[in-house]
């Protein structure tokens, strides 16, 4: 099965891409332990995934409702963590169950917190979210804009041959 992970974005961001267009790579348990398993992480109950993934989608689009924070607030809570003393001195949060939704549910408030605004892909046929380092980026990845420039030159060769 491949699913649609872009690699290159923060982890609620391609927790929020799992929904991608018909297709709901969190619609079955066996879907949603692959789509777990291929990001390298635990294993997630598909319904509570599905649930707080569409909390995250809401938030990151920025319509989320009280309900949507409140969603990522209980999930958040899943992920307990103690301080450990490293040993070059310096301290670091470290998670000490593998709640694996909780630590997702943490990454979206932080992303939130920061200020990303992830932007939906440009290609018509796509859809999926993504975190644009550079102003003028369109596209989820360079096969989308591909298909689009594509599409412009083959429509400027019909319009040239009529």
């Amino acid at each position: 099965m491949e699913y649609p992970i872009l690699g290159t974005e923060p982890l609620p961001v391609e927790f929020a891409n799992t929904l991608y267009g018909d297709f709901d790579c969190l619609g079955t348990p066996a879907l949603a332990a692959g789509w777990f398993a291929e990001m390298g992480l635990g294993v997630a109950d598909a319904g509570r995934a599905r649930e707080l993934r569409d909390a995250v989608r809401q938030a990151l689009s920025h319509e989320a409702d009280a309900g949507a924070v409140d969603v990522l607030n209980a999930f958040a809570a899943e992920a307990p963590s103690v301080l450990r003393l490293e040993g070059d001195r310096k301290a670091r949060w470290v998670s000490t169950t593998d709640s694996v939704l909780g630590r997702i549910a943490t990454c979206a408030i932080e992303l939130l917190v920061d200020g990303v605004v992830p932007r939906r892909c440009g290609a018509p046929d796509c859809g999926l979210m993504f975190v644009a380092q550079h102003a003028r980026r369109r596209f989820c990845h360079p096969t989308c804009s591909g298909r689009v420039r594509q599409a412009r030159y083959y429509r400027r060769q019909l319009e040239e041959q009529a």
